[in-house]
């Protein structure tokens, strides 16, 4: 009862708060080679692009140009790639030998170069002399893709030595830069002989060249893994993970199969605290972030337990964030999800205020459902205050999609670093297994527009008619027209619905279309009076006969004319006008001079130009060009 009365307060709080502040996707772009790219990180360049980073065993095809962790022998190589603002691939970049290497993490600098950590396993290539227990390997490379240094954390060989444990779903290395230029490594390392070594916390102080300045171990008996490491307000550090350590070793541990690890040192390496969170089954935590009054901690991560100190899980496994006091004092768990799976793996606070949580999730929560079977991409916002949610939305196919980390980006938007095994719903292409797959967000536009069309209504006259599927704080629609999609000129406004989650369907009639291509375009305006653009259409008028006519049903002359124009026709009971290139009607003074002949004399300040004389009856219409000098 208690698991179903949880989902329903949720999916409350959901439907009530999300409509005023729901992320929309500009753009979504996949990358990749015809195997398997993985995304760990991103971040925003200086230039408003993104650079991504991950792995590949790719190798010439498509995105991926070279590698040498795919060469028959199915290792993966970091691959490091840059899009642009809107999404286009800029440059990409493998580093690597000839076994496991694998990014996980990348920070920008003062002076606009990239830091990329990860895991190798190889021991030539770019990991040259590194030993066969596997270590870590640090790049350095310019804005635009230029490469500028490398640093190894070797490993040791065989069963003794240093071991850094390669990336896994238990683990991976966290890098963070400090405002001086240095540069903080976390990692998940060992010392020792099988099987008396194990698996701890591992941090490094780099200088801002790379040399290490101190390195320390934290953790209990057993094997303890990192995931992330951030520089706290007090000039400390706090490491997160997970851990198998008992509670005799660490407070709080050894609750069940995982337990959540967190660990304060003070910016010497020395340790302030350390705590076990957990309950009888699956815990680990993923990403840390301090709170907005510096008095404590955000820790996200994955829950399966049931019981225990974190809570019982909502479903098979959900995204959890516990709340703990600058001591480690546990205050709060907060989860979220549904019945099946779920995990945050990124947490950050927006400029807005907002606290963001990326990850994955399988589950229908509330009233949003998962796009497929599998997986999906899972972001929700959170008010930091009381930790209530804003909105969640999930992005994804019918295959395995997920958010490594969610960027506020410098123009107030959210940028996802996913990976992609879809090529349908939200995901409109696939390139191999696996792909790199960025989606760009921002707060909606007052008008989001569905569809817009243009046809011919019985009456001979271009209809437009569109919808719109979201407004708020909408106000004006403007209908603007063109002859040539270059010039345009305003037709009509119409009064905006001003809010609304539903569809609102509009409506225009052009009843002086031009002959050929008619050109519009819709802007609006918001309460402040703020213009936006809308879609633009195209529709070519070629009027339609009930009867099969002559081609040529009348003729006018001359041609150029100044004073008259002189037209005979073969129609029955015209109706004649004359229309300017902006399809407005022109006055002017009609004769009949005959049978069927008709003298059309021009009013004084007609302006030069070209306008169409227009013949019709109730069964034909047809229309002539003519200059007037």
């Amino acid at each position: 009862m208690f698991k179903y009365l949880s989902i329903l307060i949720l999916t409350t709080i959901i439907q009530f708060c999300s409509f005023a502040q729901e992320y929309v996707v500009n753009w979504q772009k996949s990358y990749g080679g015809e195997r398997n790219e993985v995304v760990y990180a991103g971040v925003e360049t200086s230039d408003g692009g993104f650079i991504m980073v991950g792995s590949t065993n790719s190798k010439n095809s498509f995105d991926v140009k070279d590698s040498r962790g795919f060469d028959g022998t199915g290792g993966n190589d970091f691959w490091i790639s840059k899009v642009s603002n809107t999404g286009s691939i800029v440059w990409s970049k493998t580093f690597g030998g000839s076994k496991e290497d694998i990014a996980t993490s990348v920070v920008k600098t003062s002076n606009n170069e990239y830091l990329i950590l990860g895991t190798t396993q190889s021991t030539d290539g770019d990991a040259n002399f590194n030993g066969t227990n596997g270590g870590l390997l640090l790049v350095r490379l310019k804005e635009n893709g230029d490469f500028v240094s490398k640093r190894l954390f070797a490993g040791g060989n065989s069963n003794s030595g240093v071991s850094f444990q390669q990336v896994n779903s238990f683990s991976k290395p966290s890098l963070k830069i400090l405002p001086d230029g240095q540069i903080i490594v976390g990692a998940t390392r060992s010392i020792g002989v099988n099987p008396f070594s194990g698996y701890d916390f591992y941090v490094a102080k780099l200088s801002p060249f790379g040399d290490t300045l101190w390195e320390k171990t934290f953790g209990g008996g057993l094997e303890d893994y990192m995931n992330d490491i951030i520089i706290t307000s007090d000039g400390g550090y706090l490491m997160v993970g997970g851990t198998l350590s008992l509670e005799r070793d660490i407070s709080g541990a050894g609750q069940g199969f995982l337990d959540f690890l967190v660990i304060k040192i003070d910016g010497t390496g020395r340790q302030v605290w350390e705590k076990g969170f957990g309950g009888n089954s699956y815990d680990v935590a993923f990403s840390a972030l301090e709170n907005n009054s510096k008095t404590g901690f955000y820790i996200a991560g994955e829950s399966s337990s049931t019981n225990g100190q974190i809570g019982n899980s909502l479903g098979e496994k959900d995204g959890i964030i516990l709340r703990v006091d600058k001591n480690g004092l546990l205050l709060d768990k907060n989860h979220f999800g549904g019945l099946d799976n779920d995990g945050f793996y990124s947490l950050v606070r927006g400029a807005d205020g907002v606290i963001y949580a990326s990850g994955t999730s399988q589950s229908t929560i509330g009233t949003t459902k998962p796009k497929g079977t599998l997986t999906d991409v899972w972001l929700m916002a959170l008010k930091e205050d009381t930790f209530i949610p804003i909105f969640h939305k999930l992005f994804g196919g019918a295959d395995i999609d997920l958010a490594r980390q969610v960027i506020y980006t410098s123009k107030s938007g959210l940028f996802l670093a996913a990976s992609s095994r879809s090529a349908d719903g939200d995901a409109s292409l696939n390139r191999g297994q696996s792909d790199f797959w960025a989606l760009n967000l921002s707060l909606p536009p007052p008008i989001i527009f569905g569809k817009f069309q243009a046809f011919l209504n019985g009456n001979q006259e271009i209809e437009l008619v569109w919808t719109s599927t979201f407004e708020q704080n909408s106000q004006l629609i403007f209908i603007d027209k063109s002859a040539d999609n270059k010039e345009f000129f305003q037709k009509d406004e119409q009064a905006a619905v001003g809010v609304s989650s539903g569809i609102v369907s509009y409506r225009f009639i052009d009843k002086n279309p031009l002959f050929g291509n008619n050109y519009y375009r819709l802007r609006y305006t918001d309460l402040a009076n703020k213009f936006y653009p809308g879609p633009t259409i195209s529709f070519n008028f070629s009027p339609l006969s009930i009867f099969n006519f002559p081609s040529d049903q009348f003729r006018v002359y001359p041609n150029p004319a100044s004073e008259f124009i002189l037209i005979d026709t073969f129609i029955e009971n015209p109706n004649i006008r004359l229309v300017n290139s902006n399809g407005i009607e022109i006055p002017f003074e009609l004769i009949k001079m005959g049978e069927s002949s008709y003298k059309m004399v021009l009013k004084n300040g007609i302006a030069m130009g070209n306008y169409q004389v227009v013949v019709s009856n109730n069964i034909s219409q047809q229309s002539k060009k003519i200059i007037v000098n």
